[in-house]
């Protein structure tokens, strides 16, 4: 019998290679690494050009990276299929196709070989998806019934339930087969299912993005007028949110401020502290309530508000005789009634009085 070497310290412990290689418990499949949830398109066949690749969730532009599974405790070779499925339970054959090398009708499956227990990871680097149309759903399940593609084995009434499949959403169903004594793929391991993926052309379940906003500052107390592109939203399911440590509000908007799905204009909310006397930088973004889903944040200043004080300053300087006790009166008047109201009649006042005053 063949020994292989394992060194432990000084000395050498001969080991048989059914100890080093053969798995003590039973051999299981976990998922290494998620595929994204968003920012990913599904495309109509019609469209005539790739489907792309489902990108991993910690994939970025420098170091691309794709949905991983890790097989554990087995030695030898198997096979892996990876199949679409619904986003909720019971999770059922999707009617949209997995596309690129090693898929076939819908179904990726390759083979593999296992020579070390834990060390053996599988990656899914071409996989793309092409969507079907509302019309061809029933087609499309009918086929995954015929070729026996129902991974969770629900029941065919329910896969013929077509109205209920959601097109926007899909999750992946990974199954591993090891060989059996004889060499046929019947060990069938159980079926693990990825985190939801997002078609990215929906609106309403689409990553959210602001592209550009016309300002990215305003008056302390709100109601300063700003113009946001993004990518397309839902007008009745979206939001603007300012936010920073211990503090939230929402733009002021009504659904016909959401243009064409692209343009959002709206007012920004009043800082909770309109004291400051100097900028304070917060933090807005989009959300969408449904989901819960947000963009990347972008910062907006809140700036004091200093038309009273400006008018002060200018009012005070328009005669030096003036008395500036008045000039205290008149400041803490100032901050608490609204500037349209007071500056006009408290000029003409302030004028006739430093006139009499020289």
């Amino acid at each position: 019998m063949l020994y292989q070497l394992s060194y432990r310290g000084p000395s050498l412990t001969l080991f048989p290679p059914c100890v080093l290689c053969c798995p003590v418990t039973e051999p299981s499949v976990q998922i290494f690494e998620q595929p994204k949830q968003r920012g990913m398109r599904f495309r109509y066949k019609c469209e005539g050009r790739s489907a792309g690749s489902i990108p991993g969730e910690r994939s970025s532009d420098n170091n691309r990276s794709y949905t991983t599974i890790q097989i554990l405790n087995y030695c030898g070779k198997g096979k892996v299929r990876v199949s679409l499925v619904t986003k909720n339970e019971p999770f059922r054959p999707h009617p949209h196709d997995l596309v690129g090398k090693d898929c076939k009708e819908g179904l990726y499956e390759a083979e593999f070989v296992s020579d070390f227990p834990m060390l053996r990871i599988h990656s899914f680097q071409n996989l793309g998806i092409q969507c079907v149309r509302r019309r061809e759903v029933k087609d499309s399940i009918v086929q995954r019934i015929t070729r026996g593609i129902n991974p969770f084995n629900v029941p065919r009434e329910q896969l013929l339930q077509t109205e209920e499949y959601d097109l926007n959403v899909v999750r992946l169903c990974l199954q591993v087969f090891l060989q059996d004594d004889s060499g046929h793929y019947t060990r069938a391991l159980n079926p693990i299912v990825t985190n939801p993926i997002y078609d990215n052309r929906a609106p309403n379940t689409a990553e959210l993005r602001i592209c550009r906003v016309n300002r990215n500052s305003g008056c302390v107390k709100g109601g300063d007028e700003i113009f946001l592109l993004c990518d397309k939203v839902q007008k009745d399911d979206i939001e603007v949110r300012f936010f920073s440590p211990g503090w939230e509000a929402k733009g002021s908007f009504s659904q016909a401020d959401v243009h064409r799905q692209v343009a959002i204009v709206f007012k920004s909310p009043p800082y909770y502290d309109t004291s400051i006397t100097g900028p304070v930088t917060v933090h807005m973004q989009l959300r969408r309530p449904t989901d819960q889903e947000v963009s990347e944040p972008m910062e907006f200043r809140y700036l004091p508000d200093d038309k009273g004080e400006e008018a002060i300053s200018f009012l005070y300087s328009f005669s030096p005789c003036c008395n500036k006790g008045l000039f205290m009166l008149t400041a803490l008047f100032i901050r608490n009634i609204p500037y349209e109201c007071w500056f006009p009649i408290l000029y003409l006042d302030l004028v006739q009085w430093s006139k009499a005053q020289c």
